[in-house]
């Protein structure tokens, strides 16, 4: 009666609805399965094939975003029976993408298919924060784009502050700070020289003719005397500035926290005082840079002040994965958010080996056979028992000795 039983459940098994569906229908396992490169530029990506992947049946990802068919089992024969893409005498019950926490890509089902399990919206990529089969993005740093200024896109949707200038310096399209140094034409000076505007200067050369550097306005040639300029009479006390008669003047240099022209005049000592926005900083009290200090205020919910690493800025350190002891699934990462933390390879399923732990419960039972053994769905095999005296073992199921059976 046992032995009938259990060939009713092997009929039955796997929510099937026929022995077709449950075992290979003839043909030969492990097909080379389409080996070679992909692509016809000499060939990028080196395909998998069957073999590489001890794989004897069912499909497999090539490695090169396409599938291989591995071919199907011998008849009686199940794929899978013995472990993802292998023939066994034993049904295999295939793995959920919500099983294997898979929430993009294809990933084997853990008997003879590939499962799709979805895309991602942009600018979230399968796998691009790190993580196989799970969405995510990667986000650039100012120093991945070579930035040193200004403010960028961190190509996941959020913006990067790289910091600023010195002066005469100025943040251009690029990142970079630079100065265009002023020329001579730009600055309608014929004659002398001039200051570049980057701490340098440019001559402008001479007059001829009897005519004098200044003669016909600031660095023009002209016959009228020239009267040269003073700081003092400019009201300048730092850096260069031309005296209008073809030379330049060294107006000194400042102390302090005073810089040439941060008080927003040329030439003259000064210093603008920042603001938390321009220091871009939102919490506790910092300096100003003109020696006195700003209160930027208090954070609140889960953030704190420095929390997220950076000072004087509201924040909270998410949680990794490492730091929560997981390895798949998605749990909250201490600052209202989640981190993904990947999907399991079948026979593996997520809870397996713990909360959101990739593991493996091997049955203690056999379901299907009397004796022998079976896999028992985890890589090893269960023990199914013996027969009784007068009837032996014959592919998992008693047969009696005798003929007829007693």
């Amino acid at each position: 009666m046992r032995s009938c039983l259990a060939l009713l459940l092997l009929v039955a098994g796997c929510s099937l609805g026929n022995m077709d569906e449950l075992k290979g229908s003839g043909g030969t396992a492990g097909a080379d399965g389409g080996a070679g490169k992909a692509g016809g530029d000499g060939g990028a990506c080196e395909k998998k094939t069957c073999a590489q992947a001890s794989a004897e049946c069912g499909q497999i990802d090539d490695g090169c975003n396409g599938v291989v068919d591995c071919g199907k089992c011998a008849e009686g024969l199940f794929c899978g029976g013995e472990g993802p893409n292998r023939c066994g005498d034993t049904p295999c019950i295939a793995k959920s993408c919500q099983a294997l926490a898979a929430k993009c890509g294809t990933v084997s089902d853990g008997c003879e298919k590939l499962l799709d399990c979805g895309t991602c919206t942009a600018p979230e990529a399968c796998g691009g924060s790190g993580v196989a089969n799970v969405c995510g993005c990667k986000p650039k740093t100012c120093a991945d784009q070579g930035a040193e200024c200004g403010t960028r896109d961190d190509g996941c949707g959020s913006k990067l502050e790289c910091g600023s200038c010195v002066t005469p310096k100025t943040c251009g399209a690029n990142g970079k700070c630079g100065c265009t140094p002023v020329t001579c034409a730009s600055a309608g000076a014929g004659c002398g020289t001039i200051p570049d505007g980057c701490g340098g200067s440019v001559d402008c050369g001479g007059c001829s003719g009897g005519q004098v550097c200044g003669g016909a306005g600031p660095n023009k040639c002209g016959t009228a005397p020239c009267v040269p300029k003073t700081c003092a009479g400019e009201g300048k006390n730092c850096g260069s500035i031309s005296d209008g008669c073809g030379k330049a003047l060294d107006c000194g240099s400042c102390s302090g926290a005073d810089s040439c022209g941060g008080g927003g005049t040329p030439n003259v000592c000064g210093c603008s005082p920042q603001s938390c926005s321009s220091l871009g900083k939102n919490c506790g009290t910092v300096s100003n840079g003109c020696g006195g200090a700003v209160s930027c205020g208090s954070c609140s919910g889960v953030e704190s002040c420095g929390g997220g690493g950076t000072p004087n800025v509201c924040g909270c350190a998410p949680q990794s994965c490492a730091d929560l002891g997981a390895n798949c699934g998605d749990l909250g990462n201490g600052c209202g958010g989640t981190v993904s933390c990947g999907s399991c390879q079948a026979p593996e399923t997520c809870g397996g080996g713990g909360a959101n732990k990739c593991g493996c419960v091997p049955k203690q039972y056999c379901d299907y056979k009397d004796c022998g053994s079976e896999p028992d769905g985890c890589g090893g095999t269960v023990a199914c028992g013996t027969c009784p005296p007068g009837e032996y073992c014959k592919a998992g199921f008693c047969q009696c000795s005798a003929s007829p059976c007693p």
